[in-house]
This record gives C-alpha cells, sequence and structure tokens, in this order.
C-alpha cells in the first residue's frame, strides 16, 4: 500500500476512484458520478509550527514522484486544514479489505517503490510532528448516498462523532431521522457516512463527509436551517434528545483539496487539467 504513514500502514465524502467541481458545464458532462468507496482510509500528518504550506508541498511532492514513477494503480488525494491544528489528510479507497490487502502486496513487492518511498519519507519526517492510519467502512444502510463527480470538488465539510458506549441505536435513529429531513430540505446536500473500523482511538468514532464544489455551499447549509426545523416539525424534540443522548463529543472542519501532493486518477486530471495536472 503507498501508505502515508508507511509501516503503520483523520476527522467526512470522497474517494479516489470511487470517491464523491469545477463549475464548468464541461467538467459536468464528463466526470463520472461515482458512489463512495466500501472502505476508506485515512492518513494524517500533524505538521510542526511554520512547516506547512509550499515546504510541505515540496517533500510530499517526493511521494507523488514515486508513485508516478512506479505506474502504482493506487491513488490518493490530499486534503490541507483549513481550520484546527496544521494537518494533511489522505484519503485512500478500495472496493473492500480483499482489495486492500492486494495492493499493499502489490507495492510491497515493488522493491523500487518501497526505495523511493523511503527516500520520501527521511525528507518528509522531518516536517512532520506526528501521523496516523484510521480505515474506515461505509454505512450506507443508515444515510444512503448515491456519489458525486467528485473530480470537480474542491473542498470537504468532516464532521467527526464520537458516540457514547451503549448508545448505537439512538445514534441510528438519529442518522435516519437526519438523513429523511435533510432530503426535504434544500438544497441538496452529498453526505458520505463511515464508522471507524481500526486504527487510532477507533471506537465509537463515526464520519459524515461532505464534498463541496464551493464555500458557498457552506452558507446555503447555513442559510436553509431554519427551513430545517420547520420541516422536521414535533420531532424536532425528540431529535434533539436523540443527538443528546447518543453523542459523547462532535467536532466539524474544514479541508480544501490540493492537488499539488495528490495522486489523481487520470480520469480526474483529464476532466479537468488545470487543476488536477501537476505542474
Amino acid at each position: 500500500m503507498l501508505s502515508k504513514t508507511i509501516g503503520i500502514c483523520a476527522g467526512l465524502c470522497l474517494f479516489i476512484g470511487g470517491v464523491f467541481g469545477l463549475p464548468a458545464a464541461k467538467a459536468q458532462a464528463t466526470v463520472k458520478v461515482t458512489p463512495p468507496p466500501k472502505v476508506l482510509v485515512i492518513d494524517i500528518e500533524w505538521l510542526k509550527p511554520g512547516k506547512g504550506g509550499s515546504a510541505h508541498q515540496k517533500t510530499e511532492s517526493l511521494f507523488v514522484q514515486a508513485a508516478e514513477k512506479a505506474k502504482s494503480t493506487e491513488h490518493y488525494v490530499a486534503l490541507e486544514a483549513l481550520s484546527g491544528p496544521p494537518r494533511s489528510l489522505f484519503f485512500f479507497s478500495y472496493d473492500s479489505f480483499a482489495a486492500l490487502e492486494k495492493q499493499r502486496q502489490e507495492d510491497m513487492a515493488n522493491k523500487s517503490l518501497s526505495a523511493d518511498i523511503d527516500q520520501a519519507y527521511a525528507a518528509d519526517g522531518e516536517l512532520v510532528s506526528s501521523m496516523a492510519r484510521n480505515i474506515f467502512t461505509l454505512r450506507d444502510d443508515l444515510m444512503p448516498e448515491s456519489g458525486v463527480a467528485i473530480a470537480t470538488m474542491r473542498y470537504m465539510q468532516i464532521t467527526r462523532v464520537t458516540v457514547r458506549p451503549g448508545h448505537q441505536a439512538e445514534w441510528e435513529e438519529y442518522l435516519k431521522m437526519l438523513r429523511s429531513n435533510l432530503d426535504k430540505t434544500p438544497p441538496v446536500r452529498h453526505i458520505a457516512l463511515y464508522q471507524s473500523a481500526y486504527g487510532w482511538e477507533n471506537g465509537g468514532i463515526w464520519l459524515l463527509i461532505t464534498p463541496m464544489k464551493s464555500l458557498d455551499e457552506v452558507d446555503q447549509a447555513d442559510a436553509s436551517s431554519a427551513k430545517f426545523r420547520e420541516n422536521m416539525g414535533d420531532n424536532m424534540k425528540h431529535f434533539r434528545e436523540l443527538a443528546s443522548s447518543a453523542i459523547e463529543s462532535s467536532q466539524r472542519n474544514l479541508y480544501a483539496f490540493d492537488p499539488a501532493i495528490s495522486y489523481a486518477p487520470d480520469a480526474w486530471v483529464s476532466a479537468d487539467p488545470s487543476f488536477w495536472k501537476h505542474k
């Protein structure tokens, strides 16, 4: 696996080769809408103060160059945090755990790629204070999501929720009420729901991932909050009670796609070379 935390192998809808754009009509017409992946691996790198920006892009470009040189079939997308501590997220997607295993075996067998990755880590490690990997599984049984043209997305809102032990039934009821009412309240919001399967403090962790073309979508969603409450009607009290009972903590953060340190699929680059093609 072309891992961003190799040897160790953060917090909600995208997906390489199957993740959830440019406002341009041409991009809309040529980019395939894909559902979120069944298995989502998220590597996170916390950066030392003052070590982000162009300095981090320079070291991360070594990983991209290694992947391109090896013609790796494992693509990934990188996001930079616009809120919270300075950090980068790297998303890898798979159809199954068996597919994850197959990719890992292919990468381990490529000795040249492994050597190049080791060299990249030597440089990148100087900028990183710590790193971790979490593996999540899609829960579209609770919150169905048809997908988006992910190559045309530019931002991602990720809400990380910790559910109280023993309260998953209330949490699941809350999610179903949320999805049902969002479907009745414009604008359309695409949300992929993931439950932590493995990784750093994974117990009870859920992610709600919302890809966006522009930050105007945040304004639109906030403006619709009154309509959401109106559509919920008498169920609003129960909805809030479920949240209070089930949710131990939650945190919402904003991220921007960073094409300079992403190894995007060829289809994405072809759809929007001005954004995804490496300069």
